[in-house]
């Protein structure tokens, strides 16, 4: 009889895949680290989908061990590969009054922080270890500015936090910032920072990321247009790195005038959708002006002449598929034009938190101006939309900045009762009924604050009235489009 090998022998290693996989899918991470320890045949065996979970994402902050964490992963061997999608995030150490509080060993560790992520912007150190990674990364698809913490880390019931934030938290004894600062809400351009320092880094390394997404859900701000400011020696290659992006996601501070954004939309031309959010309009019941000169500049056709002297040709986006807007109050014709304007190739259109405001006509009395906006769509010449979806969507009067009603739905396209928590999101689709039945089932299903029911009658903005039957199309072909992503 020879010898037993505790590695091959072991009847956990024998253990097919899919059962090993199974059986390790909910332990906590520092479980799973011990089983990875116990058996060098299980770390062979687990190895792939232990990076896949743990590294095909990851999220980072500016902070030196943060950035050189990351830096060491894209020159490992085995892990570079696995990372696809990097995450700076907003964590910061703020200017908290409670760090006055904290005692003198702690106080020295927050002023220490505080001067290192300030150092990391003023030596330019912040981008030249980003570009450092991001050349070394072989798979890079995704660079993404954020300022949240995602709550899906099911395995430990928590968020998935930015690699040091949790050990510089307990060792100043405050929990870090990631939102705008409460002392100078109009003046934080902490995201604009880390945004320039990241296109910044794309150039200098090299990388071809498909896809810039910036996700901020606080609304009291976002980037300014200085952000999109390229220098002239970063030129070529930025522009080659924004002539490949398929995606791109952006949030605004709309209390700036854009104008050198315009170079660095119309280089990315290409992309196949485009999410647009329009923060500091502040908040649905905060909106001061019916569409910033950014949208405004958007909706010209690219045969226009520039708004004036300072101001790009209009962008044509030749292969927009799927176009989201979000956090915007606007009159019903702009948004439209925006819509006709890329609705050869228009597939797939979200539309969260925005404003569709009333004309002046209509302004005194209870008409839901979302049931013209949506009749005159369907009408649009060689539209061939596929998929609208909605949420939180208000109606609102011209001039009056706090007047805001929120549209509920009360059923899907199928028919189906929502419960109460869905019934401000809508989502229809194609495959199965034309556009016209979409849209007519769209205005069937919205309920006004008013408790007035409209019934679809087809009323477009220009105030013409035609009966559609409802017709089916049958499906033809065309790939299930993504979910939209928070």
């Amino acid at each position: 009889m020879g010898a037993i090998n505790p590695q091959e022998d072991s009847y956990l290693a024998q253990v097919p895949v899919e059962l090993l996989l199974r059986i390790t899918r909910w332990i906590r991470t520092s479980d799973l680290a011990n089983v990875r320890l116990s058996c060098k045949c299980l770390e062979r065996n687990l190895f792939n989908f232990f990076a896949h979970e743990f590294f095909r994402k990851r999220q980072f902050m500016v902070s030196v061990q943060s950035l050189q964490t990351l830096v060491s992963i894209s020159k490992h061997s085995t892990l570079a590969p696995f990372l696809k999608h990097v995450i700076i995030c907003t964590d910061r150490v703020g200017n908290s009054w409670e760090a006055n509080k904290l005692p003198a060993e702690k106080h020295r560790i927050w002023l220490r922080a505080k001067a290192e992520q300030n150092n990391l912007f003023a030596t330019g150190l912040l981008r030249d270890m980003l570009a450092e990674a991001f050349a070394a990364l072989p798979h890079l698809g995704t660079v993404d500015l954020r300022d949240f913490n995602s709550e899906t880390r099911n395995r430990d019931n928590g968020s998935w936090r930015s690699y040091g934030a949790v050990t510089l938290e307990k060792s100043i004894g405050l929990r870090l910032e990631t939102g705008v600062d409460n002392g100078q809400l109009m003046s934080d351009t902490y995201p604009t920072r880390v945004f320039t320092a990241i296109i910044s880094a794309l150039g200098a390394s090299g990388a071809q990321p498909n896809t810039i997404e910036v996700n901020l859900r606080d609304k009291n701000w976002g980037l300014h247009d200085s952000a999109f400011a390229i220098p002239p020696p970063l030129e070529p290659k930025l522009a080659l790195i924004l002539a490949n992006l398929k995606t791109l996601h952006l949030c605004f501070c709309t209390k700036d005038h854009f104008f050198m954004i315009h170079d660095f939309l119309t280089m990315a031309r290409n992309v196949t959708w485009l999410r647009l959010n329009f923060n500091h309009q502040s908040s649905p019941h905060d909106r001061t002006e019916l569409g910033p000169v950014l949208f405004k500049w958007l909706e010209q056709p690219e045969s226009d002449t520039p708004l004036n002297d300072i101001d790009r040709k209009p962008v044509s986006f030749p292969n927009l598929e799927r176009l989201d807007i979000g956090w915007i109050s606007v009159a019903p014709q702009p948004l439209l034009t925006l819509i006709t304007k890329f609705s050869p190739t228009l597939k797939h259109l979200c539309l969260r938190r925005v404003s569709l405001c009333h004309s002046e006509r209509d302004s005194q009395t209870e008409t839901n101006p979302w049931v013209a906006f949506f009749n005159s769509l369907k009408k649009v010449r060689g539209i061939k939309l596929r998929v609208l979806e909605l949420s939180d969507i208000y109606h609102g009067k011209p001039k009056i900045a706090h007047w805001q009603d929120l549209i509920t739905f009360e059923a899907d396209q199928d028919g189906a009762k929502k419960p109460l928590w869905a019934r401000k999101n809508w989502r229809g689709t194609t495959d199965r009924v034309s556009l016209a039945a979409m849209i007519k089932s769209v205005n069937n299903s919205m309920v006004c604050p008013w408790e007035h029911r409209y019934s679809g009658s087809d009323v477009d903005m220009d105030g013409d009235s035609e009966d559609d039957e409802d017709d089916f199309s049958e499906d033809d072909g065309h790939d299930e489009i993504d979910e939209l992503e928070e």
